[in-house]
């Protein structure tokens, strides 16, 4: 495949913007708002209706955001239903320009000038606080709000696709934008195939950690490189379809609104309709007349075997900065690690204050290593970090989990300051320094009754803190509303954990990782705070022998009353690790296959899938894990088998996760 970089938003590249092509562009707007106004004016006649009324009508197209799901049956699988947090980030900086537009009106001023995303209302409070955890919207509303523009599946099947395909056909949407892990990949591609088979001239957008790992641009050759398993070396060769029209690695926060904008500029005004080459050009005549975008990130477009790749390198900005997540969405999780006093499983929100660990096992994904570098909260985090808070609370929100690797990346100071500021804010203390987010007495409630969860290593409290200081931290945390941390527990083997860069103490240090763990563990107990563990089978090394000496141990953890939940995992090949290099992986992992035999006992464990396991493990092994978790953890595994969903109609549609919900929160609620 034949590509062209076109470098204009390279924030260090010296460029001279002519005061004639400002001319010509401003001239070219002007020409099309008045050709626009026309259209209004016409439309409002032939509707009799006001010009305010056709205004957005007219000028608008429909966008569907789309979650590739992971699972491909509900076969004994179960998984905490959690918001597509990627996906709103993603959008969040696009939603809230197209918020100013509606807003400013057609103006030349206004973020879009004169086309945008028909991202209307923002969620009502009612809607906010009576939808069910459901993924899948109900799209039979003539006027979709902004949360009713997401397609969350959370499975992909024969029953989910035909009923996707309904979905295209009602909304008819211009643009199809998909955010997918690499386990979910195979599925964003049949998601992409059913949108071309059904809406041919739609473009589709695809974008989230898969291909923030397999595509990338190098600073100093200043040439692309696309892994095996990134979707442009799969179209090259010709593993999966040409189905794509857009890809977004990267900080595609800022890169998909200026996706959206050139899309929009490009797209002919009576018709709505738009091609690849046309959005190409208006990117580079957008190049020429705006200042780089902010951020790195990597935009590519392909017209047939034709790749045009814009490089972005703007300046550097911070999670603060950018538009909260769940503003222009609904908090539909619900974890059963929070209760209420009457045993209700908490609606739960998620929070962010870093986009990446300061660690780098071997085999994450969410190490600073693969991620490139750290996004915190800017300036003001603590502030700015309540502050948010507190919106989540005003939108429903009765517990948080922090879904940091680390929680606040480790910084220690920032923990405290955080726990205590926070205590305060829930004693009525200090809230003039925020927003008036709280504005009914159920606001108050909910902020009263806060639980919340993050997630930190046996390390951070052992070996690289001072017990008294690890002890203050755990105090304040739990008089902040902490009740639950989650751990990566990985494996209790010696040998497994010396080689997966996680245990961080000194040669001189003689502390087991057992020892690490136990301790840690012990510490939560006596601040009162419950632990969670993740488990990890089929490291590098891994033996049976391995297997059982990490099974028995946890079992012990869980008898002895310090492991609440843990959750059993098999080791995959993430396209970005050290693991999948150290296995030789990188070039032969199949995350493309749709035909995949997706099979017990491979289903019982979030993203298993056979070619992409580790190769430590044979199916027999993942089989005898999968009995002797069972067996040796009981209730305290992480495992319950899913309600078989009904049949989805495009009437208001309950997606019977509560059922589900309901079997976790009777398992783990405690005793």
């Amino acid at each position: 495949m034949q590509f062209q970089t076109h470098p204009g938003y390279i924030q260090t590249q010296v460029r001279i913007i002519s005061p004639q092509k400002r001319t010509r562009h401003a001239q070219f707007l002007t020409e099309r708002r008045q050709h626009l106004q026309r259209l209004i004016e016409q439309d409002a006649k032939e509707k009799q209706c006001s010009l305010a009324e056709s205004t957005w009508a007219v000028r608008t197209y429909r966008v569907l955001s789309v979650l590739s799901p992971v699972v491909t049956t509900h076969e004994d699988k179960i998984e905490f239903p959690g918001d597509p947090m990627c996906l709103y980030y993603a959008l969040s900086v696009a939603i809230d320009q197209v918020q100013q537009t509606k807003h400013a009106g057609l103006s030349e001023h206004a973020p879009y000038n004169d086309l945008c995303p028909e991202w209307g209302e923002l969620p009502s409070r009612d809607y906010r606080l009576t939808v069910s955890t459901n993924g899948i919207r109900d799209y039979a509303t003539p006027h979709l709000n902004t949360d009713q523009t997401i397609f969350d599946p959370r499975v992909w099947n024969d029953t989910i696709k035909s009923h996707f395909i309904k979905v295209l056909r009602q909304l008819q949407p211009s643009v199809v934008l998909i955010s997918t892990v690499s386990a979910g990949h195979r599925y964003a591609i049949d998601i992409a195939t059913t949108v071309k088979q059904t809406l041919p001239n739609c473009l589709t957008l695809l974008g989230g950690r898969h291909v923030d790992e397999t595509v990338r641009y190098d600073e100093t050759t200043h040439q692309p490189t696309f892994a095996y398993s990134s979707p442009i070396a799969a179209i090259e060769d010709g593993r999966i379809p040409p189905v794509i029209d857009f890809l977004s690695s990267g900080d595609g926060y800022f890169a998909v609104d200026l996706l959206l904008k050139a899309i929009s500029l490009a797209m002919d005004l009576d018709s709505k309709h738009v091609t690849v080459p046309q959005v190409v050009a208006m990117l580079n005549q957008l190049a020429e007349v705006i200042p780089p975008v902010p951020g790195y990130s990597l935009l590519c477009a392909l017209d047939q075997q034709q790749l045009h790749l814009f490089p972005m390198r703007g300046n550097s900005f911070d999670l603060g900065k950018l538009p909260p997540p769940y503003r222009p969405f609904v908090i539909r999780a619900r974890f059963p690690i929070f209760f209420k006093p009457d045993g209700q499983v908490m609606r739960t929100a998620h929070f962010m204050t870093a986009n990446a660990c300061p660690y780098q096992c071997n085999f994450c994904s969410e190490g600073v290593g693969v991620v490139g570098r750290i996004l915190k909260f800017g300036d003001h985090p603590i502030q700015t970090a309540i502050n948010r808070l507190l919106e989540c609370l005003s939108y429903g929100a009765e517990s948080v989990f922090f879904d940091d690797s680390i929680f606040w990346a480790g910084n220690t100071s920032k923990m405290l300051e955080f726990c205590e500021i926070l205590q305060q804010v829930r004693q009525g203390k200090g809230l003039e320094n925020y927003e008036n987010w709280l504005q009914h007495p159920d606001d108050w409630e909910r902020l009263n009754n806060l639980q919340w969860g993050a997630q930190l290593t046996s390390e951070f409290l052992t070996a690289t803190q001072f017990h008294d200081k690890s002890w203050k931290m755990l105090c304040a945390m739990r008089d902040a509303g902490c009740n639950y941390i989650y751990f990566g527990l990985e494996s209790l083997a010696a040998n497994i954990m010396a080689k997966v860069n996680k245990n961080h103490i000194k040669k001189s240090e003689v502390i087991s990782w057992k020892t690490k763990m136990r301790t840690a563990l012990e510490l939560l107990k006596k601040a009162g705070i419950r632990a969670g563990c993740s488990v990890l089978f089929g490291l590098d090394g891994e033996t049976r022998e391995t297997i059982d000496e990490t099974i028995q141990g946890v079992a012990q953890l869980i008898e002895d009353q310090l492991i609440y939940i843990a959750s059993p995992n098999i080791a995959t090949y993430h396209p970005g690790t050290v693991l999948t290099e150290i296995h030789d992986m990188r070039d032969k992992i199949d995350y493309h296959s749709l035909d995949i035999d997706a099979h017990p006992p491979y289903t019982y464990f979030e993203e298993a899938f056979p070619g992409v396991v580790s190769k430590e493990l044979t199916e027999s092994d993942i089989w005898y894990i999968h009995e002797q978790t069972e067996m040796r953890w009981k209730s305290a595994r992480n495992q319950n088998p899913m309600e078989e969903m009904p049949i989805p109609t495009l009437d208001p549609w309950n997606y019977h996760n509560e059922q589900a919900i309901k079997q976790l929160a009777d398992k783990f609620r405690p005793k």
